[in-house]
């Protein structure tokens, strides 16, 4: 049989076929009764997006813009809670899972596209009630630069980040992706330390959901705090702090101008 025809199904459809389109490359587990995707993660029940949308008084009619989906988890809880969703995902098989999850689970607010989130927000300056940006700042060779992009388009962030700590990964496995100096760098007479992260063998896996690069630059945890306030955030809550996270220390982040932010 010739191979174009392998990608041809011969049953019925259900969600688990779609879903077997990327079969092995599943990060998320669907909700009990949406079929089974060999992931390992709740995303679609995730208690940090529930804490955030409860942190921020609810999302019901609140435009949110998400940086880096993944596979739509988030989206469909966003949308579940009201929120009209715009997600901007670059990695093309993450895409493509998204729109899987959106058929599978019937999105009717949310839309995904397919780039660069950070090209996005330099070149249409666009506007949004929140910005959800979990799991994607360590993925960034400009971290800084992409905290100073949301602040530009939002008065409320949501973030879940891993973010370095020396003593903590010094003794970690991680520990080996973390072999070059740092760096430094200063923003608004503030000294931030970058610490390279190379991703090494997990560039290898057709599942791969990291950056675009073949590492990443973290910032330290006091770091992070102190851009978000700088960049006016004045109301910052924190929670969900996981210094023995196995892929290195953790937390989340909702943060808030108790003034808006006037854009031009």
């Amino acid at each position: 049989m010739p191979p174009i025809l392998d990608g041809y199904a011969s049953e019925a459809p259900t969600p688990q076929l779609a879903i077997d389109i990327f079969a092995g490359e599943w990060s998320s587990t669907f909700p009990a009764g949406n079929g089974d995707s060999g992931g390992h993660a709740a995303l679609f029940e995730d208690a940090r997006i529930a804490w955030a949308i409860d942190r921020l008084g609810g999302v019901e009619g609140r435009s949110v813009l998400e940086l880096g989906p993944l596979e739509g988890g988030h989206t469909t809880m966003l949308e579940r809670a009201g929120a009209t969703v715009t997600a901007v995902e670059a990695n093309s098989r993450s895409y493509l899972k998204c729109l899987v999850t959106k058929e599978i689970m019937g999105l009717q607010r949310s839309r995904f596209l397919r780039g660069d989130f950070v090209a996005y927000l330099e070149r249409d300056r666009p506007s949004y009630d929140v910005v959800l940006a979990s799991g994607v700042l360590y993925h960034m060779i400009d971290p800084l630069r992409l905290l100073e992009l949301v602040a530009s388009v939002a008065d409320a962030l949501v973030l879940w980040t891993h973010y370095y700590d020396a003593a903590i990964i010094g003794a970690a496995p991680i520990a080996r992706q973390f072999s070059r100096p740092p760096d430094t760098v200063v923003r608004d007479d503030r000294t931030y330390t970058l610490h390279r992260r190379d991703y090494l063998e997990a560039l290898g896996w057709g599942g791969f959901s990291g950056g675009g690069a073949t590492y990443a630059n973290w910032l330290e945890r006091d770091d992070i705090l102190a851009a978000l306030r700088t960049l006016g955030y004045d109301d910052v809550e924190t929670g969900f702090d996981q210094p023995d996270h196995p892929n290195g220390p953790a937390f989340a982040v909702v943060a808030r101008r108790a003034t808006p932010h006037r854009r031009s």
